[in-house]
């Protein structure tokens, strides 16, 4: 049930709810992030919570919206900036590793705590991953063969990309994201465009400004 008040967006981004919410649930797990320690920690009354919100899983549902919300837009962006795939992707994907360098929090709010939070959140984040797996298969417009394509290569492909990461949360894996960017592209681009082209994009350098020490 959507709440009652109309923060959403960057709006709900720049309110100190939204780093209460990613912070508290954080530390504590979603089943103990009660919505005294989100008032707590955002340092405003019940009942300004409850002019906004219809409670916990309102505000952290709608907080995750607003974040995912903020990553499909830059990225999408990222996306458009190339005429032809697979730069386009490979700029999505840089701008994708930019933003989860830039919001670490967020990344572990949205990937590792909420998993707790119910059906909506895993909705949410399963449609993120499509979406994603969406600018994988734009791949079949160039590909020389798309009848050939296996009908779940994107699937499988940002699978591949989704467990990389989860594991980098967990801290098995050490590489930073940026550095990981040239084998899920190889990964990506082998479906569509076969082993040649995929091994091209371990040797295409970051774009200027990562090499130019963003990071």
């Amino acid at each position: 049930m959507a709440g009652p008040g109309r923060l959403e967006g960057q709006a709900l981004l720049a309110h100190p709810l939204a780093c209460a919410v990613v912070e508290v649930v954080n530390e504590r797990g979603y089943e103990r992030a009660g919505v005294e320690f989100f008032l707590e920690r955002a340092a405003i009354s019940r009942a300004e919570f409850e002019s906004e919100f219809d409670g916990k899983a309102d505000a952290t549902l709608r907080v995750m919206e607003a974040f995912i919300g903020d990553f499909k837009s830059q990225v999408k962006a990222a996306y458009e900036s190339a005429p032809r795939w697979p730069d386009s992707l490979r700029a999505a994907a840089y701008e994708a590793a930019r933003w989860l360098e830039q919001n670490p929090k967020t990344t572990q709010f949205g990937m590792v705590a909420t998993t707790e939070a119910g059906d909506m959140a895993r909705a949410r984040r399963e449609e993120i991953f499509r979406w994603c797996a969406s600018l994988i298969d734009a791949g079949r417009a160039v590909a020389p063969d798309p009848d050939a394509i296996a009908p779940m290569a994107s699937i499988v492909a940002i699978g591949a990309v989704a467990e990389t990461l989860r594991r980098q949360q967990e801290g098995t894996v050490s590489a930073d994201t940026f550095e990981i960017v040239p084998q899920m592209m190889y990964g990506a681009v082998r479906p569509y465009l076969g082993e040649v082209a995929a091994r091209r994009e371990l040797e295409i350098p970051p774009p200027p400004d990562l090499r130019a020490g963003e990071r």
